[in-house]
Formats: C-alpha cells, sequence, structure tokens
C-alpha cells in the first residue's frame, strides 16, 4: 500500500505542468516586458505627435509668409496702389497698428485661438492687413529687393534655427547674457549718439535701432525653437498649433520689416550721396525715407 500511494504521489508531481515558482516567474517577466514595451510606445507616440504638431505649425507659418510677399508683390507692382499708399502714409500706418492689434488678441484670448474655422479666418484677415504695413519699406526700391529682403531674411531665420536646433541652450540662463549684449548695444548707441546728431547723420541711427530690434527678434526666434525642442517653460499645448504659427509668423514678418528698412535706408543713402557727387547732404536720405 505504501508503495502504490507513493507511485500516486510521484505521478500527481510530474503531471503537474509547473510549480508556484514558474508562475511567478513567469507574471514577473510577462510584468517586466510590458514594462519595456509600454516607455517605447509612450515615446513614439509623444514624437508622433510632436511632428504633427510641427508640420501643422510650419503650414500656418508659410500660408502667412506667402499672404506677406504676395501682397508686397501687388504693392510694388501696381501703380495705382503703388502711388496711393506712397501718398496716404497714415493707411500703412493704421493698417501696422491695427494687424498688431488683432494679432495680439489671437495671442490673449484663448477662444480666438481655437474656434475652428474663425480663428483661421480672423487669422487670414489679420496677416493681410499688417502685410500692406510691410511693404512700406519697399515702396522706395526696385521690385527685385523683395526678392533679396525675403532671402536675408529666410538666411537669418534659418541660421538662428540650425544654431539653436544643433546647440541646445538654456534660454533663462542665457538671458543674462541677452540682457549683457542688449546693454552695450544700448551703451554704443547712447555713445556715438551725439556725434551723429551734430553732424545731423540720422541713417546712421535708424540703422543702429535696426540692429538692435533685429537682436530681440532673434532670441525670440531661439526661445520659440527651444520651446518646439521640448523645453517644458516653454512648450505648446498639443491643440496650440494655431498660437505657435502665428507668433513664428510675427517674429518672421517683423523680422523681414526690420531687413527692409535697413536695406531701404542703406540705398537710399548711397543714391543720394551719389547724386550729390560724394558730398552728404545733412540727413537728406533718412528724411527722405520718413517721409514715405
Amino acid at each position: 500500500m505504501t508503495t502504490s500511494s507513493n507511485e500516486v504521489k510521484n505521478e500527481n508531481q510530474t503531471t503537474l505542468p509547473f510549480t508556484p515558482s514558474d508562475e511567478l516567474s513567469s507574471t514577473q517577466e510577462s510584468v517586466n516586458s510590458r514594462s519595456n514595451i509600454e516607455p517605447v510606445s509612450n515615446q513614439s507616440s509623444v514624437e508622433r505627435r510632436t511632428w504633427e504638431f510641427i508640420w501643422k505649425t510650419f503650414i500656418i507659418v508659410s500660408v502667412q509668409i506667402t499672404i506677406v510677399w504676395e501682397i508686397c508683390a501687388l504693392v510694388l507692382l501696381v501703380s495705382q496702389i503703388y502711388e496711393w499708399m506712397k501718398e496716404n502714409t497714415w493707411f500703412s500706418w493704421t493698417c501696422g497698428i491695427l494687424g498688431t492689434v488683432l494679432q495680439l488678441e489671437m495671442l490673449l484670448i484663448p477662444q480666438l485661438q481655437f474656434a475652428f474655422p474663425y480663428n483661421y479666418i480672423y487669422l487670414i484677415i489679420a496677416t493681410i492687413i499688417v502685410a500692406f504695413a510691410a511693404a512700406v519699406p519697399l515702396i522706395d526700391l526696385p521690385f527685385w529687393w523683395t526678392f533679396v529682403t525675403w532671402i536675408i531674411t529666410v538666411i537669418i531665420a534659418g541660421i538662428v534655427v540650425a544654431v539653436s536646433v544643433v546647440n541646445r541652450f538654456d534660454v533663462l540662463k542665457s538671458f543674462g547674457e541677452f540682457i549683457l549684449v542688449t546693454f552695450i548695444v544700448e551703451l554704443a548707441f547712447v555713445i556715438i549718439f551725439f556725434p551723429f546728431i551734430f553732424w545731423r547723420e540720422f541713417d546712421i541711427l535708424i540703422i543702429l535701432c535696426g540692429f538692435a530690434m533685429m537682436w530681440t527678434v532673434i532670441s525670440e526666434i531661439a526661445i520659440i525653437v527651444q520651446a518646439l525642442l521640448g523645453d517644458r517653460r516653454f512648450t505648446f499645448r498639443n491643440n496650440q498649433h494655431v498660437l505657435c504659427g502665428l507668433i513664428i509668423a510675427m517674429l518672421i514678418i517683423w523680422l523681414h520689416l526690420l531687413v527692409s528698412t535697413e536695406v531701404a535706408i542703406f540705398i537710399v543713402s548711397i543714391n543720394r550721396t551719389e547724386e550729390t557727387g560724394g558730398r552728404r547732404l545733412y540727413g537728406t536720405s533718412a528724411d527722405k525715407y520718413l517721409e514715405l
């Protein structure tokens, strides 16, 4: 009897598919494998959402820049619009102020950012209004300078984006360097301000002011790039591609406005110097530009 009972026990032991320790180890392996899969899937979904966000933002920026370029070309090609805007400077100032107000409303009022399709309609209207103000610095230049100024703007913006992507930096830590450089530029501006005022060289003053403003716009573009690269202090939500596109396009438009202004003053200054046989007339090129 004892032998038969032992045989039954042995048979029962051999028929068990796995022991409790095996069950525990298999459960642990499944948990580990699941935990390894979840971060990978989460990371891939985050990367996919990031690229979708960047793609939507790129489309919005491209549409706005295209509208501005077409309005600038229209103003320069149609002589009636060209002459009317040259004689009525109040229109360009009104467009600049009104367009800036509309863009600020979209920045500050979330309802205007998410109310589809009114947010896109509102954005296009604001861009068209701003485009007329952006065309003013190009009025006194040949048409082909429109391409040159936009090429310069794209090159500057591309260099800023490339440097920001390759060399990641902490914006808040670099803010002190930004303040220092801005202070040096302003100090240099004040130092040379009085001699140039004495000689009435207003062109140099306006060009220096333009470079200081360009430095500010370039810094803002670098901050936006850091936000797109994942800096959570400046990050955008998944549904804020309209806001991000508006900010980037607004910065690029302002950068183009500054570049075209600098080029216009420089060209007008050279032409005025050639007309006077190399002799400078006091403030004439700046006065001529400011009359537009």
